[in-house]
């Protein structure tokens, strides 16, 4: 007796769209949530320097001026309270990777040189639907001391 046939090809699946990527909405969210932080930066008075410095494979997210000291800006969101503050994520990794690349952007003439460097996270939580996000700057979140 010959084996049984194979079973029928199935249809793949649609390809999903550029539209509805998973990733996508995470990334506009992060947009967002960098454009929300940027407003409010200029409401407070702080001059923002670059958004999304590209220094070879590493990047800063904003790089604002404010009273003569340099703020390197890590923007973290999150929807809901349920897996804690965004600042959290800030592991010691991304710390370094932070001051590895505002290092080469001085050396490169990216960022003017011979100022003080300060590090700060900012956090945007989306609560609830509907309602505006909730977003804390951690000035000074951490030294670059805790590079080394």
């Amino acid at each position: 007796m010959p084996p049984p046939p194979p079973p029928p090809r199935t249809a793949r699946p649609a390809r999903t769209t550029r539209a509805h990527r998973p990733g996508r909405e995470r990334t506009e969210r992060g947009q967002a949530a960098e454009t929300l932080v940027i407003q409010g930066l200029d409401l407070r008075g702080w001059k923002v320097l670059c958004r999304n410095l590209r220094v070879g494979r590493l990047e800063l997210d904003v790089v604002a001026e404010h009273g003569g000291v340099l703020h390197v800006i890590e923007v973290r969101s999150r929807v809901g309270t349920h897996a804690g503050d965004p600042l959290e994520t800030v592991g010691p990794g991304k710390r370094r990777a932070l001051g590895r690349a505002v290092a080469a952007a001085v050396a490169r003439g990216l960022l003017p040189r011979g100022r003080e460097v300060r590090f700060d996270v900012a956090s945007v939580v989306w609560e609830r639907p509907g309602v505006p996000p909730r977003i804390v700057i951690h000035e000074n979140a951490f030294d670059a001391v805790d590079l080394m």
